[in-house]
């Protein structure tokens, strides 16, 4: 059993229920962010640092992000984007889907919204073929309206707050001592009368 699982069970006797099965799902969500930024960070060595740095970036926007890979998709973007140096605030594939999805749920699609939707499904990696024979027909009809459509979306789902930066950092991660490029430089120790002395 996982630390966070012993915690949620004993929060859960605690609570009776309610407030343990509701920190459940957000302990499951900082352990798949966790789990994609190690994958991130062997995708970026380079930029290892930076995606360490990330998690406050990784917040769920939405209910269906509960979804494990709807989730997953959303943090792999945007883990991504922060190893290219990629403005992290617009809307990523996962989100502008579930956007078409909602919208989907009102009433019927355009032509344009289902190959926005399509696009959206194959740019997160959501599992599943559903969308390839429609998505060729979609794209031959309709790419520069998707493409229009794809930016107006991200624009509207944009995250102001969700900008990269770090206020801080000792020099440890996960309590192992490591050269962070955004690590403060520690001063040198002070020399005392007994250093001065020997």
């Amino acid at each position: 059993m996982t630390t966070n699982a012993k915690l949620t069970a004993k929060m859960d006797e605690l609570l009776g229920g309610n407030l343990g099965s509701m920190l459940a799902g957000i302990f499951e969500r900082m352990d798949w962010a966790e789990d994609e930024i190690k994958k991130a960070q062997r995708r970026h060595p380079k930029q290892a640092d930076r995606i360490f740095h990330s998690f406050k970036l990784l917040c769920s926007s939405h209910e269906l992000m509960g979804t494990e890979f709807v989730y997953r998709a959303h943090c792999r973007e945007l883990l991504n984007r922060v190893a290219a140096g990629q403005d992290t605030r617009p809307g990523t594939a996962a989100e502008v889907a579930i956007a078409c999805c909602e919208s989907s749920q009102v009433a019927p699609l355009t032509d344009t919204g289902a190959g926005l939707y399509g696009r959206m499904w194959k740019a997160a990696g959501f599992p599943g073929d559903q969308w390839d024979m429609r998505q060729e027909h979609h794209e031959a009809l309709s790419s520069s309206l998707i493409d229009d459509a794809e930016r107006e979306m991200r624009h509207k789902l944009a995250d102001a707050d969700r900008k990269f930066g770090v206020d801080d950092c000792c020099g440890k991660h996960h309590g192992k001592q490591v050269s962070c490029e955004f690590a403060k430089p520690t001063k040198p120790e002070q020399l005392t009368l007994d250093t001065v002395a020997a």
